[in-house]
């Protein structure tokens, strides 16, 4: 068991090493991002467990029925907690649409951060965490290297957009609201 959380830390100290970087002009990563994104289309959005701050778990795919705007972030990532006001104002515009939802999905390792700052901040979408056990294959699954990072999937799952763009993008919610009239 040691084994396995030590492995699953490993992991995630990988994603905190190429985590917080913000999208830059290598046109190799492009390349990578473009050919996910082509054919992200044709991809089920694997499922995860997913812990509410309460302590109760719950499966991604439970949420799935409305189109979902997942964001993946970390306490400790400073571009991660720049888009939290820019999600909070997404969140507001969206709010009386009945087939969209925000979730935010915590990659902390450290719990009680999470805890804190979800309490701190209280904001009014959801908020879930990853748990450290099955963070490796997931991350895998959907090409998860770095935070932050949306993802929009379809009600049935399907993942629409696997590099959506940041909230703080002017066209965030046209290509969310586009996604969700698919």
């Amino acid at each position: 068991m040691k084994i396995k959380s030590l492995l699953s830390a490993l992991l995630l100290s990988s994603v905190v090493f190429c985590a917080c970087q913000s999208k830059g002009n290598n046109s190799s990563d492009d390349a990578a991002i473009d050919s996910l994104s082509a054919v992200a289309s044709e991809y089920l959005m694997p499922d995860v467990t997913l812990e509410r701050t309460d302590g109760t778990s719950l499966q991604l795919s439970s949420l799935y029925g409305k189109t979902l705007f997942l964001d993946f972030w970390a306490t400790w990532c400073p571009p991660c907690c720049a888009e939290i006001p820019h999600l909070e104002k997404l969140y507001e515009q969206l709010a009386d649409n009945p087939d969209v939802r925000i979730i935010s999905i915590s990659v902390d390792q450290d719990r009680d951060a999470w805890t804190k700052k979800v309490a701190k901040d209280n904001p009014a979408w959801e908020q879930f965490r990853l748990s450290s056990e099955n963070a490796e294959d997931f991350f895998r699954a959907i090409g998860l290297e770095t935070i932050p990072r949306f993802i929009i999937v379809g009600p049935d799952g399907s993942i629409i957009d696997a590099d959506a763009p940041r909230p703080s993008d002017e066209v965030c919610s046209t290509t969310l609201l586009q996604a969700v009239a698919q």
